[in-house]
């Protein structure tokens, strides 16, 4: 058993979840473990004020703690993780734990916390890898989508929206054979690891009744999803830019997603499978709607995913 302790307050007590499951232990001190030249044993005088300065692990069991030799308590800090890919998975992976529903959740009376702490993990990381850059259509021009009658009228005066570019890092998705397999196309568009394969809707309530444009594209919405040139505000940062296709049959029938990167090109994660930034031909992806997609030969469109997203 671990208890995780957020280091983010200065006057009122720190927020802290118990993890119980013995696969999320094991997955959090191997993890750990990769990087044990990084972790400290308390705090450094670093670290700002109103920031999410790092992470405070303890040990509950002294043979635990002596099988992956490691002291009582270890401290993973935010600047460490900065410059190390491993320990940055590592502290994504404990704020989805303090999630609602998750293996060590925060209580109800601290489970606004976990929605602070991804907003501190986010703008932490955004800032070190990925950026935020304007998205214009062109005078006159319409969103992207196909074949989708309920499709919201838009505008076709020129829109440009802010939205963020994270750095592509397959290694994030690729490297734990449990995160690989149970996290899929949405979960890697929408850049939120929830290990539970997750399907537009499911957040909702809402989940898609058939796989079509349409059908897809509603449950997205109403999982929080905006169309392209419909913008987020700030406050929802991340927003990242994603498109949605299909394959529609007969016999294989199935949705897919993409997201762009920091690097212009864009990528994605076929089912359980390893993320990657090509296409069936192996060719970088420069526009998912023209790259050689296999039998998903129906393209939806754009859409922005965003912070307050419900996925699951």
């Amino acid at each position: 058993m671990l208890q995780i302790t957020a280091d983010i307050y200065s006057g009122r007590p720190n927020p802290s979840w118990i993890i119980e499951d013995s696969q999320e232990v094991a997955g959090v001190l191997r993890e750990m473990g990769k990087s044990r030249d990084a972790i400290a044993a308390a705090p450094a005088q670093a670290g700002g004020l109103g920031e999410l300065r790092g992470f405070l692990v303890d040990v509950q069991n002294d043979e635990l703690a002596q099988d992956h030799g490691f002291a009582s308590s270890q401290y993973v800090s935010l600047d460490a993780a900065s410059a190390n890919g491993t320990l940055h998975q590592l502290a994504d992976r404990l704020v989805a734990l303090a999630k609602p529903g998750q293996a060590g959740a925060l209580q109800d009376g601290e489970a606004a916390d976990a929605g602070v702490l991804q907003d501190f993990l986010n703008r932490k990381f955004s800032r070190e890898s990925g950026i935020t850059e304007p998205d214009s259509n062109r005078p006159g021009g319409v969103p992207e989508a196909q074949d989708d009658p309920e499709a919201a009228v838009q505008e076709t005066a020129a829109v440009t929206c802010m939205v963020e570019s994270a750095a592509y890092n397959p290694g994030f998705w690729n490297n734990d054979a449990t995160v690989r397999s149970r996290n899929n196309c949405y979960n890697y568009a929408s850049n939120k690891r929830t290990n539970t394969f997750a399907q537009p809707g499911r957040g909702s309530g809402q989940i898609y009744t058939a796989i079509t444009c349409p059908a897809v594209t509603l449950a997205a919405l109403r999982d929080g999803l905006h169309r392209r040139f419909v913008c987020f505000p700030d406050a929802e940062k991340p927003r990242y830019l994603v498109a949605l296709v299909v394959a529609p049959g007969p016999g294989f029938v199935d949705f897919h997603w993409y997201r762009r990167n920091k690097e212009g090109f864009w990528s994605h994660k076929p089912g359980g499978t390893a993320a990657r930034n090509v296409d069936n031909s192996g060719k970088i992806i420069t526009d998912p709607a023209t790259c050689n997609r296999g039998p998903y030969t129906q393209f939806c469109g754009y859409f922005y995913t965003c912070r307050s997203q419900r996925i699951n």
